[in-house]
């Protein structure tokens, strides 16, 4: 045994030991038994007392013959440990139970990932038995069959080599015996210095475990902590309400929203949901149709901003004053007074109601204006980030329009009742030295927690301290102990989703390591000396069902994934409004920041959330939405406070708050709000994930504990240092192309046949050719998608996309066959962006296919561009002659030679997907492997393809339904039908390449009844030139979003 399998072995007595106890208990030494004459003999006595050096081929004084009675020992020993006491497990299909596994078809299994403590019904693919794609649950209420970047990408961290895959203490290796040992036997104290931090959870047998702890050990209290988690929604309603409820929405009722600093489109609880709901009412399928209204008030531009049709640039701390604007516009200008409210809080509103010409008055006065026109169909959206007197004036804001959007639910997340603490309480108590034992699951506040808060030195003077997770963090080699976690596609578990459905989380493959689930580790401090974890939540839901039925009932919602019909119910309560008085007192009276005085805003970031995700190498290189940036974070800026500070893009800069500095290059934003800055959390990372190491700079160390979301009081200073930033896309202007139209409702309705003249035949040098079958192609509306790059991470994940790395980016060389183009219109700052998802145009005309020498690139019959990947012998004619540069070259073996694709990470392979050499050319294929898949299907089954059956993988992802794709064959399918609107277009059209990929131009719709006060953002000509570009300085026109490839 060497040092690589975690064990030390200093005789043969030891060696003989650890036999025996990797065998098991007494009774199971009949495995002993038959392994004994090798366990005992002189050879292996002799090896085991001294270990050959790495690199010998054949130790010394060991005969081939013994050699191989080893090795065959170890096999054994191998087919021993795979067995376990626990009965056989079985996973229910999605779908009908097949009469057995077809090699060479995958199937989908219905479970659950759990983010925030929120369940998102999910569908696993499993191929052989060894996941590798993940999809939306068409039938969840959550995610209606779409998914997020985090969800997508979840399936790589399964097989991430750098997850931890045994236990320690004291940094070296134990046995889960040991752990057992240790933390499962009674205290005399009752558990009074025991204290638990979890996660937020919704888990309706994590609740049931932790009551039975709780019985156990009457003393132990419970913290339920995340960064980025905050009670300001249930704070709100109970200020507002007298109730702690949680707030949801119909958005595909509302007319007109509000959004104050809330992504909702994005990046909160049920957003997949939200985005589906919102794109229903947003899609105008003829110039007569009707759209709803989106304003946004926030600071940096998020997904849900950049489909907004009027955006006011504000820093957090500013959002209160306009909530509360809007809010004494209708009580007082418009006379929407809601039942509940007092007379003291009215008068309290009136004080904050906007002068005229003052501030953002012209915006929130036609913003309410517009809510009390559409009345029960206005409804205003708080983020999560906002304090709770924002979210307070949210709900006074609905009730003022009778809000039919807006309705609440019972707290779903979960608590300990009078057990639970607070995460400050548990400080305190660290520092009083009041805690013996310290137990840590799935959470990293040595790396996260406030910066005002020295958790590693406060660990420190814990006698036992524990870590569960799934890698060797900043939190774990500050603990005694380490257990590590399993992933939730090896786990068994439950959750329920953002409006209370109880979801279930079922494993899809054996734990690769030897890790337990957090269910498992609560229930050894529950008692239980050996807990299998399937039977803890069968037997759990067996009491919460009953007998009756039981099987039925289990086998349906395992297959399910979910339960119908177990959402919260819904309630409308009236306002009862507690201290809302001296609240808003309180914010008429706060002054306003000085002049040129700085905050700063802190943000989960889009790819890396909290940090949680950030050794997942798909999403360190997935671009942020509106920067573009990739392998880090930045200090992101409006021009004019760069300018202000002297700063362009690239500077290294030192944010100071409070006593605190971090050193971080800055980005110039347009469309930022002036004098705050914005980081991403989640960076900075400094222990075992060895993919997050060293990216970027950790924003945890200057947030404070009483500001977790923005923070007056910041400084900026210069270094005069330069730091290269790993941009994917360099060029934000359109230049007057005919790239990504864009128009508001009454432009499209007085002139609808705008786009007439980027679409219909074009006269062609190059012959017609006759297809055959079916037609292939793919429609894109531009006015629903929020740019949240979903579909680039399943396009990733479906086709065995590699990741390049940074520098490979800063050369121009990422390999995404799908990339979001974001083009920013307007002047200055009061811009709107429209989100082009670019990827292979699939031409009928081709431009790459008459300048391959070798014919690697050619037309299928049914219409696709194809590779042939053997042919390529690597000239880049092709990539050179693309208008639409979406081919990706592979300068390296990216496979072979880049670490972050190799390794255990193989197994995520799509098998019916070529890994593409070095060499050769790639790009999108419609994901032809789907394509011939139901070519088959149909064949076998003697019938013609049905409208539908092939569904692309960012199609499938795509949470708003923005892509569409399918046969030309099949008229009533979306793809045609969005086809037949007057606004689809072809890219760059005059160039006669007659694209199969069509694009439906962004519509807009602008309040009419705006004034030109200035203080709202003009919506402007459509396709404007700006002067400058994004930081600045004008560019130099070319090829869309194209940056050059260095040899």
């Amino acid at each position: 045994m060497n040092d690589e399998q975690g064990i030390s072995v200093k005789d043969a007595d030891e060696m003989k030991e650890w036999w025996l106890e990797a065998l098991g208990p007494a009774g199971e030494r009949a495995s002993y038994r038959l392994l004994a004459p090798l366990i005992e003999s002189p050879e292996l006595r002799a090896l085991a007392a001294g270990e050959p050096p790495r690199g010998v081929d054949e130790p010394a004084g060991v005969s081939r013959r013994a050699l191989l009675k080893l090795l065959g020992a170890s096999m054994a020993l191998a087919g021993v440990a795979g067995c376990t006491p626990h009965e056989p497990e079985k996973i229910l299909p999605y779908n009908e139970t097949p009469p057995g596994v077809v090699p060479g078809l995958s199937q989908s299994y219905a479970t659950s990932m759990v983010l925030d403590g929120y369940a998102m019904g999910l569908l696993a693919k499993s191929y052989a038995g060894r996941p590798i794609k993940i999809e939306g649950n068409p039938a969840h209420p959550a995610s209606l069959g779409a998914t997020g970047v985090h969800e997508q990408a979840s399936i790589l961290s399964l097989y991430d080599p750098y997850r931890a895959r045994a236990p320690t203490r004291g940094g070296q290796v134990a046995s889960w015996e040991a752990f057992s040992a240790r933390f499962g036997g009674d205290r005399e104290d009752g558990g009074a210095g025991l204290r638990f931090v979890l996660q937020p959870t919704s888990s309706p047998l994590i609740a049931a475990l932790i009551e039975r702890v709780r019985r156990r050990f009457p003393g132990a209290r419970f913290t339920f902590w995340s960064p980025v988690h905050a009670e300001h929604a249930l704070e709100g309603a109970r200020a507002a309400l007298g109730l702690r409820l949680l707030p949801q929405l119909d958005v595909d009722q509302a007319e007109v929203i509000l959004a104050l600093d809330a992504d909702f489109l994005a990046d909160m609880p049920f957003s997949v949901r939200y985005a589906r709901d919102f794109a229903s009412r947003r899609r105008p399928a003829s110039p007569a149709a009707a759209m709803s209204r989106l304003y946004v008030a926030e600071a940096m531009f998020t997904p849900t901003g950049t489909l907004a049709d009027h955006r006011l640039r504000v820093r957090p701390a500013e959002v209160a004053r306009v909530a509360a604007g809007v809010a004494a516009e209708l009580v007082h200008g418009l006379g929407l007074r809601p039942r509940g409210i007092t007379d003291a809080d009215a008068a309290a509103l009136r004080a904050l109601r906007p002068p005229d010409g003052e501030g953002h008055g012209a915006f929130v006065r036609a913003l309410a204006r517009d809510l009390a026109r559409a009345r029960g169909a206005g409804v205003a959206v708080v983020g999560d980030g906002q304090p709770p007197i924002v979210h307070a004036l949210g709900h006074v804001i609905n009730a003022a329009l009778r809000s039919r959007a807006a309705w609440m639910v019972d707290p779903v997340l979960i608590d300990a009742g009078p057990s639970t603490q607070s995460f400050s309480e548990l400080v305190g108590e660290l520092g009083r030295g009041a805690v013996d034992t310290l137990i840590l699951l799935d959470v990293n506040p040595v790396y996260a927690a406030p910066a005002d808060v020295d958790f590693a030195g406060l660990l420190a003077r814990v006698p036992t301290s524990l870590k569960a997770g799934l890698y060797d963090d900043e939190t774990a080699r500050a603990c005694t102990w380490f257990v590590p976690t399993r992933h939730y596609l090896e786990s068994w578990g439950d959750a329920r989703a953002y409006d209370g459905t109880v979801s279930f989380v079922q494993p899809l493959v054996r734990p690769l390591f030897d890790g337990r689930a957090v269910p498992e580790l609560l229930a050894v401090f529950a008692g239980d000396e050996r807990p299998d974890p399937r039977l803890l939540l069968r037997e759990h839901w067996r009491g919460e069902r009953g007998e009756a039925d039981f099987e039925a009932f289990w086998g349906e919602a395992l297959k399910r994934g979910f339960l119908p019909d177990s959402a919260r119910p819904r309630q409308t309560p009236d306002l009862a409004p507690a201290d809302l008085a001296q609240e808003l007192a309180r914010l008429a009276a706060a002054p306003r920041p000085a002049g040129g005085a700085l905050d700063v805003a802190f943000l989960r970031s889009p790819s890396l959330h909290d940090g949680r995700f950030a050794n997942n190498p798909w999403l360190q290189e997935l671009p942020r939405p509106i920067t573009r940036l990739t392998w880090g974070n930045a200090a992101m800026m409006s021009a004019a406070t760069a300018a202000r500070l002297g700063v362009e893009r690239g500077d290294v800069v030192e944010l100071a708050l409070r006593g605190r500095t971090i050193e971080i290059p800055a980005v110039v934003v347009r469309g930022h709000a002036d004098d705050v800055i914005s980081v991403d959390l989640g960076y900075g990372r400094d222990a075992g994930e060895e993919v997050a190491r060293g990216v970027g700079v950790s924003a945890y160390r200057i947030r404070p504990s009483d500001a977790r979301w923005f923070a007056g009081g910041l400084s900026v200073r210069k270094t005069g240092a330069t730091a290269a930033l790993a941009l994917a896309q360099l060029e934000l202007s359109q230049h007057d192309r005919p790239i990504a139209l864009r128009r508001t409702l009454p432009q499209y309705r007085e002139q609808p046949g705008f786009a007439e003249e980027h679409k219909g035949p074009v006269r062609s040098i190059l012959p017609e050719v006759e297809y055959t079958g079916a037609q292939w192609a793919m429609s894109i509306d531009m006015s629903i998608c929020t740019g949240c790059s979903s579909c680039v991470v399943a396009c990733q994940a479906e086709n065995n996309v590699l990741v390049v790395g940074k520098e490979e980016v800063m050369h121009g060389r990422e390999m995404q066959w799908l990339r979001i183009d974001q083009y920013f219109e307007g002047g200055g700052d009061e811009v709107s962006v429209v989100n082009q998802p670019m990827l292979c145009q699939h031409c009928e005309k081709a431009p790459c296919e008459y300048v391959c020498p070798v014919n690697a690139t050619v037309h299928s019959p049914d219409g696709l561009n194809e590779m042939i990947y053997n042919r390529c012998i690597g000239t880049r004619f092709c990539s050179n002659n693309c208008p639409y540069k979406i081919r990706r070259f592979n300068f390296f073996d990216y496979n072979a030679h880049v670490p972050y694709n190799a390794g255990l990470r193989r197994l995520q392979r799509n098998p019916d997907v070529t890994v593409r050499a070095r060499g050769v050319m790639e790009k999108c294929t419609y994901c032809v492997q789907r394509i011939r898949e139901a070519d088959i299907r149909a064949q076998i089954e003697r019938r013609p393809l049905r409208p539908g059956e092939v569904v692309t993988a960012c199609q499938q992802a795509c949470p708003t339904g923005a892509i569409q794709f399918g046969s030309l064959d099949h008229a009533d399918t979306k793809m045609v039908a969005w086809r037949r609107e007057p606004r689809a277009y072809a890219v760059l059209h005059d160039l006669g390449t007659r694209p199969r990929t069509e694009y439906l131009a962004k519509i807009e719709n602008p309040n009419p009844g705006f004034g030109a006060e200035g203080a709202e953002r003009r919506p402007g000509a459509p396709n404007v030139k700006p002067a400058l570009g994004a930081e600045g300085a004008e560019r130099r026109p070319g090829a869309p979003n194209v940056k050059p490839e260095i040899e």
